[in-house]
């Protein structure tokens, strides 16, 4: 199998069938209530065309369940869904985690780069037990609501009771079970047959299986229908004029209940398609009689696209109530193909999606060089991709391995990444089982999916806007405005310094403000935690005016609500908060986490450290010790700027002029070149001389002065004059008294931590550092090429339990694949 001969089937097998649109006058004003048609409106296409992109994320965790003090570790990806490959389009992704109070517990911002990134999130101990939403989504995403976003439920487990749900045995005989009904064309047509499509949730929204018929308003029975997969069936009926139609409907041991089907209308039209046995396209365009005798010999336009290109368009001509098209598919690419029914002047009148399809998808193969294992024993795990996918550049995955019963949802079949992807962000409501439908060892799936589309159907095209426009991300933006300090005039030819520090990352730099005062620094590439001090330049280069700083932290969208409790057995939520319980008296006992665990390294004792000293020795590991060395004291607060602290206090450091027109020069037996300004630097990295009268003073800790060649030779002729290093603070800076700055702290891209898997050499004991961890392995950066394998190696910890290795991932054609095996530890 080549995956080149398949890489959209893979992505679009399953959405083969698709929601027929019924069209006449009154659709096209849509007037028809409670439809699932996609409708279009040419005349309102907004002004910013976001439809270029529609981003789809995903968030591969390694487990659902969870304890408190626990990592929850993260794999992301971002894809076009118009392309169906992973997307540069942002390079922020936004990962929430939300509460049962609808709060934001933890939030991360994740550099993407070309659709991928990781990151993780550290479980608060004190965390109360429940469920939870991690949810991941860029800012672009919000143009179009939350209907891309990605959610998942993930649930800890702790001492304290969890909420669980109850079916409510008396609340669900009463309100009984809920039939929905969707005729194949949005709508049923008078003496036209439809196809119509069902769904039986009971009041928790779960599919529930149901029998029952089909009368008329005479009492006639008309047809019988039975579920075929989770609640969801179909049945064949045309109806007649003037009757209304109703079910009575039952599970297998219950009572009977009614539902009212749509009503048919006197008008109207269908577009359908099936594939012949020769592998040809057959279009069928229906209308009743009543439409057909006032406009037969209609002409109508056919036309064939996939992933926005036009492929051909061909002229219809409708001439009989049931009229058949056969298009051969040749010269169709493989994938998804979408047939948009138009006017002869190219107004939509109906759609529909097909697929041409002649590969089945396929997944990585994963295998363990034994199926049983003793704790602590070493693991080899082998990974794939199909053997006959040789031609394929590459996959990029992640790869879980931790306990199975911390694996696995709530139910059976939960989310992955091809399910995700190719179905659930485009569907809607919720998916029950939903990687059953990307399971090729059930025979039925393609039959259930079907149903699935027709009954929950496919999302509306026409994209919601609430007058905002979130742009694409590409790092992150500081914005504001700089007046006058007594008025609200913009100060002529102004200008704003921004500088950020935080651990070993710096940027500075300056930017004009416009003539309204307003500053704009996007694209900032920062990681980590830091401080963003913004200054002010006027006139002749002054420190002058008002700034105000619109926003420096990004404000997320509302967190959607949750529901309560967890959908789990009893007995294992009492066997997971029985682990807790002995797992944290261990902890306890050994000082250990989750994740890293001592035993290999034994601590005497730790001294406390020094922020600022560790920070002083990163800023000179360049140079070493410096000729000379100014140490910032809280008298020099009062000083203007650090040029004049400068002034007077070296020896051989020269200060001419006046602010803002400073000279410095460095003389001295060891100087390079006397003649030549020095190299100005921040904590070690090249700065603009600028800075030396923008920086506040209380931004610094010490300043460094480099004067001879064997300090200052390591930065090259740059240094030919020597060189100044400004050693900020490590702490906060304090308040700095002046309207023209503001100091703020600024939080960057999430700093992803490697994920520590201990080895146990033979002999090792348990009594002397216990491996608790659940998780046992991570590593969200898995290549395979073609056929290629990777070999992993770990070890097992000292939990006994079945254990599951989860991989999903994408390839570089942008098929998502999935694989999964267990093991036992004994």
């Amino acid at each position: 199998m080549n995956f080149r001969h398949f890489t959209h089937a893979v992505i679009f097998s399953m959405l083969l069938p698709f929601l027929f649109i019924s069209v006449d006058a009154r659709f096209a004003k849509n007037e028809y209530p409670g439809q699932r048609s996609v409708i279009w409106d040419v005349k309102e296409k907004p002004d910013i065309d976001t439809l270029v992109v529609i981003e789809q994320a995903y968030l591969q965790t390694d487990r659902t369940y969870y304890y408190p003090g626990d990592d929850i570790w993260f794999k992301a990806y971002l894809m076009d869904a118009g392309e169906r490959l992973l997307s540069g389009h942002s390079k922020n992704l936004h990962v929430d985690l939300i509460s049962h109070s609808r709060g934001i517990v933890a939030s991360r911002t994740v550099r993407l780069e070309d659709g991928l990134g990781n990151g993780d999130i550290r479980l608060s101990d004190s965390l109360a037990s429940g469920k939870y939403i991690i949810r991941a989504y860029t800012n672009y995403m919000r143009n179009f609501g939350d209907q891309r976003f990605f959610s998942k439920e993930i649930y800890i487990i702790g001492s304290d009771k969890v909420k669980e749900e109850a079916s409510n045995e008396a609340e669900y005989f009463k309100t009984g079970i809920h039939l929905s009904f969707f005729p194949e064309g949005g709508s049923l047509v008078e003496n036209v047959p439809s196809v119509v499509s069902f769904k039986a949730v009971d009041d928790q929204g779960k599919g529930c299986d149901v029998h029952g018929g089909v009368y008329s308003s005479k009492g006639d029975l008309v047809t019988y229908f039975k579920s075929e997969h989770l609640g969801m069936g179909s049945f064949t009926l045309r109806p007649r004029a003037g009757l209304k139609y109703y079910a009575v409907f039952r599970e297998a041991d219950s009572m009977d209940y009614r539902a009212d089907l749509p009503h048919s209308f006197p008008e109207g039209l269908t577009l359908g398609t099936t594939m012949d046995n020769d592998g040809n396209l057959v279009v069928t365009v229906r209308r009743n009689p009543r439409r057909f005798h006032s406009d037969s010999d209609q002409d109508l336009l056919l036309r064939f696209t996939s992933r926005n290109e036009v492929l051909k368009t061909v002229l219809c001509k409708i001439k009989s109530p049931d009229t058949y098209f056969v298009i051969p598919v040749d010269d169709l690419p493989e994938g998804i193909i979408v047939l948009t029914l138009m006017s002869l002047d190219e107004v939509p009148q109906a759609e529909r999606l097909v697929f041409i399809s002649k590969q089945a998808p396929a997944g990585i193969h994963i295998r363990t060089d034994k199926p049983v294992y003793d704790r602590r024993d070493p693991v080899t795990v082998n990974l794939s991709l199909p053997v006959d996918s040789a031609d394929e550049v590459n996959g990029n995955i992640s790869v879980a391995i931790a306990d199975k019963d911390l694996m696995e949802g709530a139910v059976p079949n939960q989310s992955n990444i091809a399910s995700w992807f190719l179905l659930e962000s485009d569907v809607r409501g919720t998916i029950e089982d939903p990687s059953y439908y990307f399971d090729p060892s059930n025979s039925g799936r393609l039959r259930d999916l079907d149903l699935l589309l027709r009954t929950q159907g496919w999302r509306d095209f026409a994209w919601k806007y609430n007058g905002n426009y979130f742009p694409p991300e590409d790092g992150f933006t500081v914005s504001g405005r700089l007046r006058e300090f007594f008025s609200d005039k913009p100060i002529e030819n102004s200008r704003v310094s921004f500088a950020i520090f935080g651990g070993d990352n710096f940027l500075l730099t300056t930017l004009p403000a416009d003539p309204s005062g307003r500053f704009r620094l996007s694209g900032i590439d920062f990681s980590g935690e830091g401080r963003l001090i913004v200054t002010g330049i006027g006139k002749k280069g002054r420190l002058q005016g008002l700034l105000t700083i619109d926003s420096a932290t990004y404000i997320p969208p509302e967190a959607p609500e949750i529901r309560d409790g967890l959908k789990v057995v009893e007995n294992r939520v009492n066997k997971m908060r029985t682990w807790y319980e002995i797992s944290e008296s261990v902890k306890r006992q050994y000082r250990l986490s989750d994740t890293v665990k001592l035993g290999e390294i034994k601590i005497i004792a730790e001294r406390p450290r020094d922020p600022q000293a560790d920070k002083v020795g990163r800023s000179r590991q360049m140079y070493g010790h410096p000729d000379n060395e100014v140490i910032i004291t809280e008298e020099m607060d009062s000083y203007p700027n650090l040029v004049e602290i400068l002034r007077g206090h070296v020896a051989g450091l020269i200060v001419t002029g006046s602010y803002p027109d400073y000279h410095i020069y460095i003389r001295g037996a060891g100087s390079v070149n006397s003649q030549r300004p020095p190299l100005v630097l921040v904590d070690g990295g090249k700065t603009s001389f600028e800075e030396l009268v923008t920086m506040p003073v209380s931004a610094i800790d010490r300043i460094d002065v480099l004067k001879s060649v064997s300090s200052s030779g390591i930065f090259g002729m740059d240094a030919a004059g020597g060189a100044i290093n400004l050693i900020t603070r490590a702490g906060g800076w304090g308040y700095i008294p002046a309207e023209y700055s503001r100091n703020l702290r600024f939080s960057g891209y999430n700093v992803p931590r490697i994920f520590y898997s201990p080895q146990h050499p033979a002999g090792s004991d348990p009594q002397y550092g216990p491996d608790l961890r659940c998780t046992l392995f991570w590593k969200p950066d898995v290549i395979l090429k073609g056929n290629d394998q990777q070999i992993l190696n770990f070890y097992n910890g000292d939990k006994p339990a079945t254990y599951r290795i989860s991989a999903e991932g994408i390839t570089s054609s942008g098929i998502p694949v999935t694989g999964s095996t267990e093991y036992i530890v004994r």
